[in-house]
């Protein structure tokens, strides 16, 4: 099977979360306005959220992204150097004073709702583990795409048949989480400030790739079972477990990929508006790339997104398959994982023998480039990162951090 060039055609966008950090590697203990509607916040205060449009070619979605990374320094950075502050280029945290009581995000009305929310939160979950930052990317097909594939796809209804189209790619793709996880792990070093309370400064590796997507990321307290067999039963299966007290809301589902709607995220819009496009959130922030991520990964993406929808092999996706897929999920996040990268390997090189002739050759280098991950371990950000980061985390991050600033301060983007 070969990949049709309509396939191809689709709108990204992204929301990464960022910590604000001194400059001697201490979470922010400031306030800022940065009256821009592209940076919001996220759990804490010192959270930032980078939110950007909706585009048509990963380039442009990263040429946006790079003018609010500008945009958030300028801000921060509008200081004498031992005031100023920096963005932590990281998924995990930096130093936390020991007693520290992390600020919970402030907000006006009329979005006070946000702050109580936060705050239900940090009553329930571990405050530090709230401090995770990663990156959502956003897919979903072109107009064009879903109506052509309407056209032959046998459905009378067009919102049935599109909802149907992203609920099988949902599935697919937390299937099959456990692929970017292993290719983009980022997160192998942290500072043991992260998970104790009494001392700061020393770099602790505990044998993952990824701490964040692994076992001890942030995850719900209970093991969620959503129901993929339609569209109506994926939304019942959420507010069931909303009604049986086991979250507070649809917001805090934390699972690797969900439905959205352009409108506000909530299951009523989503019922009545249809499915716009899904949300992958396992995505690391990567500290080898000023912006956070690599543009090779969200072409990868892509490609990935596009390959799964192809696939013909769709299976239920039951409570037993979900499992499983968590399972290795964790597996992929470990450090050693030999078995499932010879696993990984025999996909990625059937995506090239998909997107053969019909990707650009940008694209089939971006592919490349996560099989030389494969096929030399060395190539793994977890590898790379604990080379440079695993004697002095947060001092070999803060340098990083200020240099990024300089790179970002001196990018002419416009």
């Amino acid at each position: 099977m070969k990949c049709e060039k309509i396939n191809l055609e689709a709108t990204f966008g992204l929301e990464l979360e960022s910590l604000r950090v001194t400059c001697d590697g201490f979470l922010s203990e400031k306030s800022y306005s940065f009256n821009d509607p592209r940076i919001s916040k996220d759990f804490a205060e010192s959270q930032m959220e980078f939110i950007t449009g909706i585009y048509g070619s990963i380039p442009d979605l990263y040429r946006e992204l790079a003018l609010i990374y500008k945009k958030a320094d300028e801000v921060i950075g509008d200081l004498p150097d031992t005031e100023r502050e920096y963005i932590w280029p990281f998924s995990v945290p930096p130093y936390i004073k020991p007693g520290y009581d992390i600020e919970i995000a402030k907000f006006g009305e009329p979005d006070k709702h946000r702050e109580k929310y936060r705050k239900l939160l940090a009553e329930k979950y571990d405050k530090k583990k709230m401090l995770y930052c990663g990156i959502h990317f956003n897919f979903s097909f072109s107009d064009r795409c879903l109506e052509t594939g309407y056209k032959e796809s046998g459905f009378v209804d067009y919102r049935e048949y599109k909802d149907d189209r992203y609920l099988k790619l949902a599935a697919k793709i937390a299937g099959y989480t456990w692929i970017p996880v292993l290719l983009m792990g980022a997160s192998p070093v942290f500072d043991i400030s992260f998970t104790g309370d009494s001392e700061y400064g020393i770099t602790v590796f505990d044998g993952e790739a990824t701490r964040r997507c692994g076992k001890n990321g942030y995850w719900n307290n209970f093991e969620p079972v959503l129901n993929y067999s339609d569209f109506e039963s994926y939304i019942e299966s959420i507010k069931d477990m909303i009604n049986r007290g086991l979250l507070y809301s649809e917001t805090e589902l934390y699972y690797p990929v969900r439905l959205k709607c352009h409108e506000s995220y909530t299951l009523d819009n989503l019922h009545k508006n249809g499915t716009d496009y899904v949300e992958f959130r396992l995505l690391d922030i990567n500290p080898l790339s000023p912006y956070g991520v690599m543009e090779d990964d969200l072409i990868f993406l892509h490609m990935f997104f596009v390959y799964l929808d192809s696939s013909d092999d769709f299976y239920d996706f039951n409570a037993y398959e979900q499992h499983n897929s968590l399972t290795r999920i964790f597996l992929a996040a470990e450090y050693d994982n030999k078995e499932l990268r010879d696993e990984a390997k025999v996909l990625l090189y059937d995506m090239k023998i998909y997107f053969e002739g019909v990707a650009s050759d940008r694209y089939m280098k971006a592919l490349d480039y996560q099989i030389a991950k494969l096929e030399n371990e060395d190539n793994l950000y977890s590898r790379i990162i604990r080379r440079i980061y695993g004697r002095d985390f947060v001092a070999k991050g803060m340098e990083t951090a200020k240099k990024y600033s300089d790179i970002i301060e001196q990018n002419n983007i416009v």
